[in-house]
């Protein structure tokens, strides 16, 4: 199937991420891992750090009204931006400003999207609300990364599959490695060279999946 960008205009947010080349990536894989979330047949999906909400509506491409959508970022002007892109693309997702997933019950959802603020910085810049918070990542740019990982065996279904957009500097096969000890299993769906920045996006799920 083929998934198409997804409408968005961000003339009023520009404390929001606009889609580069790490958000083409992430809809080129989900794309490519279509089959396979076809046969997952999700019933709750969730982008985490929406931004400009155009990963999510692109989703909702594949699965139509199946699906329920949810979006959260803690940047409420993302969460404003997701609303209208969902809005100018005639799907319904349900935007929340809050930091990851820690409001929602345990084992909820069947697809959890991530593209992580993962470029490697000071730990002070994770802090405030506004467009560093997109692209900052700390100490080997995984501090919000590892945040979610930890998390995950309480947040995907038993079912459930997790997507996350990753930085060569993050250094993936350790993140594999941990996943590993945490009872997930890992797959590497697509890589990409662009200037300054060799990205990757993993699948995690659990081992009996």
């Amino acid at each position: 199937m083929s998934l198409h960008t997804p409408i968005y205009n961000l003339d009023q947010f520009p404390d929001v991420y606009i889609p580069s080349e790490d958000t083409f990536l992430f809809l080129d894989a989900i794309e490519s891992d279509y089959l396979y979330l076809k046969n997952l047949q999700p019933s709750i999906a969730i982008e985490i750090g929406s931004g400009s909400g155009v990963i999510i509506s692109a989703l909702h491409q594949l699965f139509q009204k199946s699906c329920s959508y949810f979006a959260t970022d803690i940047n409420q002007q993302c969460c404003l931006a997701s609303k209208l892109t969902s809005t100018l693309n005639n799907t319904h997702v349900e935007c929340i400003t809050m930091n990851l997933l820690h409001n929602f019950r345990k084992n909820m959802f069947d697809v959890i999207l991530f593209n992580p603020p993962y470029v490697v910085t000071e730990p002070c810049e994770l802090s405030g609300e506004g467009l560093n918070r997109s692209w900052a990542g700390g100490c080997n740019g995984t501090e919000i990364t590892n945040e979610l990982l930890q998390a995950l065996p309480d947040l995907l279904s038993e079912k459930g599959a997790c997507y996350i957009v990753l930085l060569k500097e993050n250094k993936p096969l350790e993140i594999v490695k941990y996943m590993d000890a945490l009872g997930f299993k890992s797959q590497m769906i697509m890589q990409r060279k662009i200037p300054g920045e060799h990205l990757f996006v993993y699948k995690f799920c659990r081992l009996d999946f």
